[in-house]
């Protein structure tokens, strides 16, 4: 079935995201900024502490397959990066009883990390809309969002880069470090782009995964590395991205159910209203065994955004034919930019606390972007007047500015996919027709 686009459509699209909120919106939007900034000044638990520190050798990773229900092992292994640096209780315990142990510091650290190059009150607008402008839904939503971004170590992740991540987690198991980089090398998923409601786009090779050769650790790591990345294509009033799986020599052997139960998690419960449509392409018949035990547990705004699609002519209703792969479209002489290039080791990031002017610089914006928003929230004032867009813009350059000491590199960055240039943000997808894109000022 081909996209529809009506008027009707269109409105549903826009309602709710910035320039285009009712005055009651806009006060709930108010009201959400004041409830956090409050939540910013708790002092938290000081006996909460991180459990002791993990280390294990190499040992025979667990059978399974990318779909799959395989039986769960006995013994099943911890994670050892992942929250490795917060108490257990942070995420073990219920919202109402976890969120009084973390400091407000910690979670306004988390805050403006998600929030990134984005604008701030596009970010809190996702939550609201994604429950639906109940109040208390958004806000537990949003908060339980900063508590998973701390256990799951997400700030840690994007400073350390690929490089980085790998090295750290060699230190923790060996083989472990080089399975991730192998994970994220190995065509099981490439960025491009754009799709024809000009989304970047995350193809996936399923045939390509198979869950005994890596932790499950490992997959959860490089699906948030991809995830973290691809954020920097974001430029409003596009939000959202695209996701096509490619199914085709797709067998049993590449099933992973706890995989798929792990990306529906992130896309429901972590980052909502950023997928905007996923494709899934030549699945033979089957996935429909598979396709019937996923079917539950899709919440059904995710489910309404899912295609299957049979062929390119099918694809191509979504995606435009200068945008597919090569192992998509079947002509190896069109590659996409992911595809073809191949570029050096990038440079491990760090994490030191960066003490570069331009960081100095973004902690001072985040304080006058504070500061600012308080004080509008008292006001009338829309949320899409001239002066608060215009302080959202220069939130915006100072994050992109101080990108260098919080992102670490990663080989799409080397690519010239996603460029920081003279203090502006560029994206290039390299698809045919396609002109580098200066996105710093789309807030």
């Amino acid at each position: 079935m081909a996209p529809a686009s009506t008027d009707a459509v269109q409105a549903a699209l826009v309602a709710g995201h910035l320039h285009h909120l009712t005055p009651d919106q806009t006060s709930m939007l108010k009201k959400l900024w004041g409830r956090l900034f409050e939540l910013f000044k708790q002092p938290g638990d000081p006996n909460s502490k991180p459990a002791e520190p993990r280390k294990v050798e190499a040992a025979p990773a667990k059978k399974g397959g990318f779909f799959s229900r395989g039986k769960k092992e006995p013994s099943e292994q911890p994670d050892l990066f992942i929250g490795a640096t917060t108490d257990p209780n942070w995420l073990s315990q219920p919202l109402e009883k976890a969120i009084p142990l973390i400091p407000g510091e910690a979670l306004q650290r988390s805050f403006w990390s998600m929030v990134g190059t984005d604008n701030p009150d596009a970010v809190m607008l996702r939550y609201l809309r994604a429950r639906k402008w109940d109040f208390d839904a958004a806000y537990n939503m949003l908060i339980n969002t900063l508590r998973w971004r701390l256990v799951m170590r997400i700030d840690d992740i994007i400073a350390l880069g690929e490089t980085g991540l790998r090295d750290e987690l060699e230190k923790l198991k060996k083989g472990m470090g080089e399975s991730f980089i192998t994970n994220l090398h190995s065509g099981k998923a490439y960025l491009g782009g754009p799709d024809k409601s000009d989304r970047g786009i995350c193809f996936i090779n399923v045939r390509f995964h198979h869950k005994e050769d890596q932790d499950p650790e490992v997959i959860k790591l490089v699906t948030l590395a991809v995830m973290e990345s691809s954020r920097l294509m974001v430029n409003q009033p596009m939000e959202t991205a695209c996701i096509v799986f490619n199914m085709e020599g797709f067998t049993l052997a590449n099933m992973d159910f706890d995989f798929v139960k792990f990306l529906l998690t992130c896309f429901e419960a972590y980052y909502p209203e950023t997928l905007g449509q996923c494709l899934i392409h030549k699945a033979p018949w089957v996935f429909s065994t598979v396709w019937s035990l996923i079917t539950p547990l899709l919440d059904p705004v995710v489910a309404s955004k899912i295609h299957f699609t049979k062929n390119v002519d099918e694809l191509t209703k979504y995606v435009p034919l200068s945008s597919l792969p090569s192992f998509i479209s079947g002509d190896a002489n069109k590659k996409t930019k992911d595809e073809k290039l191949k570029v050096d080791t990038p440079k491990a990031g760090s994490l030191a606390k960066p003490s570069s002017s331009e960081y100095q610089d973004y902690q001072d914006m985040i304080k006058e972007y504070s500061h600012e928003t308080a004080e509008w929230a008292k006001t009338d004032r829309a949320a899409e007047d001239k002066e608060r867009m215009e302080l959202a813009k220069r939130y915006r350059a100072a994050r992109i500015k101080t990108d260098k000491d919080l992102r670490g590199p990663t080989t799409w960055q080397l690519k010239g996919m996603f460029v920081v240039k003279d203090d502006r943000l560029f994206i290039d997808f390299g698809s045919e027709n396609w002109v580098p894109k200066d996105i710093t000022e789309c807030v």
